[in-house]
């Protein structure tokens, strides 16, 4: 995603006459006389004065490449995954919106990485950090039992997490509810700088080891020093205070949703509003003597598209258009040949392990039609849907071998076998689009033309290369050609993740997924939920090949994001 800018009615029954009991008449000026006998309590000070009311959310990387902030409300936030996720972290968990753990001394928690493989979903090959965009990392941590110690972020800018492509940056951590604000450009160790396209980033939150909690985390654009507060307040012990709720009552240790601007009320201070998360905001002093009048501030959120279709698994399918029957794993049917498998089929899926005599080499054909090979050219949006129990481990060891690939056999009779394609426990729906790669990234060994111009005759899947018994299941698999119109008419759908009212989108088509220029073709209002557009092809559009798509909203505010889709439409 590309960040650009960054009432109801009751109805009562007619009744020709009302009368009102005594006794409620009673209670009814019986608590009007408490109400108007209590009065307000007073403000000790005046609300601080602002440099600004409100300001536009600043670009944030996990937002726009993923749709979903570091916030922790996703499952894929940051997945509690042993090795894959996190190094050195002990209960590991997420609670209240707050991943929670105990770090030993210097262990990780991995945001971003990659293994030089075929990437798919948030993988940092597919998803790079642009550098020159993302400069600062901020985040909301709590420190428990915990000295104040050194803390790093590092990254990697090749394909691997090794020394040589590593840059980092120090800080130091304090007890308790903190803000911590890096700026990745100051590079206190390694040999990289922060420039270029990142792939792989690391947080380190403490060298001694602590509990640790944290709320968000942002890696985001810094553009300003935020917004300016001055207090007013001249009781003994008052604070500047930033608050999610504006009431100091829960004002607590272990409530992360407010903070300390400054120490003295009567002072001034700032909010990084580049590195805080969109959202009303509150701002008053505080002391034993009560609270001054209240500054609101609100940090206002960016939309968030998030285009439904067309999308990288891609339209109509071999299985569908050539077979006749999908491989949806209803019958036994759907798949031929297998090899070091023992399998079966229950509702829907097919379920297998890994047997003897080479653990490492099981996998399964999948059923073709014998007279007709797979036109690679047309059919090369590759999708399965997969399941795996255990851990994670890349290792050679029982328990390892979490990488799948894909086997297949062209018409000119040459075997290619696919390069590593890391997969995580639970469910999978990988998706790689077989001609976006060069040959050499694509397969292993054999750099001969693989996939591109070819008829594929033979097509294998093997999920897994575990040296020990791994069970896996696999809900379906998809050989997709680019979507395409129906008639001249393509619909195309979206949603707006950060929906607000009167909100507007431009539709657009492009060569590329750049979000910049292209030729547009609608405008609409944003609906609340999903937004579909039907959109008649004109003639001289007919025939003119693949085209992404953009949308791009704009808010009542004046905010405008960008999003490309995954997929392309074959004009």
């Amino acid at each position: 995603m590309t960040l650009k800018n960054r009432g109801g009615s009751s109805v009562t029954s007619p009744m020709k006459f009302s009368r009102r009991p005594l006794f409620l008449m009673l209670a009814i000026s019986m608590l009007g006389s408490v109400l108007t006998a209590a009065p307000a309590l007073a403000a000790t000070a005046p609300a601080p004065r602002a440099s600004a009311r409100w300001v536009q959310e600043a670009a944030d990387y996990a937002t726009d490449s993923f749709i979903d902030p570091w916030d922790f409300k996703a499952a894929n936030d940051l997945e509690l995954i042993d090795r894959l996720r996190f190094n050195g972290v002990t209960n590991a968990r997420v609670e209240q919106g707050r991943w929670k753990g105990t770090a030993a001394p210097l262990g990780q928690l991995i945001l971003l990485q990659t293994w030089d493989n075929l990437p798919w979903g948030r993988d940092g090959q597919a998803h790079p950090i642009d550098a020159d965009t993302y400069n600062h990392l901020s985040f909301r941590m709590k420190a428990t039992n915990a000295r104040r110690a050194a803390a790093a972020v590092s990254w990697y800018d090749c394909g691997k997490i090794i020394v040589s492509c590593q840059g980092s940056t120090g800080f130091r951590i304090e007890e308790g509810w903190q803000t911590y604000d890096i700026d990745l450009r100051n590079r206190t160790g390694g040999t990289k700088d922060w420039a270029g396209t990142i792939q792989g980033l690391i947080l380190t939150p403490t060298a001694l080891g602590a509990d640790i909690e944290i709320d968000w985390i942002r890696l985001y654009e810094k553009k300003s020093d935020g917004v300016r507060y001055r207090g007013y307040d001249t009781n003994p012990g008052a604070k500047l205070i930033w608050d999610k709720d504006r009431n100091p009552s829960n004002n607590t240790a272990d409530n992360p949703n407010w903070g300390v601007i400054n120490e003295n009320g009567n002072d001034a201070g700032y909010i990084n509003t580049d590195g805080t998360p969109p959202g009303r905001y509150f701002i008053y002093t505080h002391s034993a003597a009560g609270q001054s009048g209240i500054r609101r501030l609100l940090i206002n959120k960016a939309p968030r598209p998030f285009i439904i279709k067309p999308n990288q698994v891609g339209g109509k399918s071999y299985d569908e258009v050539v077979r006749g029957d999908l491989w949806d794993f209803n019958q036994p049917s759907d798949i031929g040949l297998t090899r070091n498998l023992s399998w079966s089929m229950s509702n829907g899926e097919l379920v297998g392990t890994n047997t003897s005599p080479d653990y490492t080499d099981a996998g399964f054909r999948l059923a073709l039609n014998p007279n007709v090979p797979i036109d690679a050219d047309r059919f090369h949006r590759v999708t399965a849907r997969v399941f795996f129990e255990g851990d994670w481990s890349l290792s050679g060891q029982p328990g390892g071998g979490m990488n799948a690939r894909w086997v297949w056999r062209t018409t000119d009779g040459l075997v290619r076998v696919s390069e590593d394609i890391v997969v995580l426990p639970g469910w999978n729906t990988i998706t790689l689009d077989m001609t976006a790669f060069s040959s050499q990234k694509l397969v292993e060994g054999n750099h001969a033309q693989a996939w591109a111009g070819k008829q594929i005759e033979l097509i294998r899947f093997d999920p897994h290369e575990d040296s020990g018994r791994r069970r896996f299941r696999v809900d379906w698999i998809k050989i997709a050609e680019d979507d395409r119109p129906t008639n001249n008419v393509y619909s195309i759908a979206f949603r707006d993740r950060g929906y607000e009212p009167n909100s507007t989108a431009k539709i657009y088509i492009d060569r590329n997924n750049d979000t910049v220029g292209g030729t547009l073709i609608a405008t609409v209002p944003v609906k609340r939920g999903k937004t579909t557009v039907n959109w008649s092809v004109p003639a001289d559009l007919r025939g003119t090949g693949e085209w992404y798509v953009t949308v791009e909203i704009t808010d009542r505010r004046n905010m405008t994001a960008a999003n490309a889709s995954t997929g392309t439409i074959q004009l």
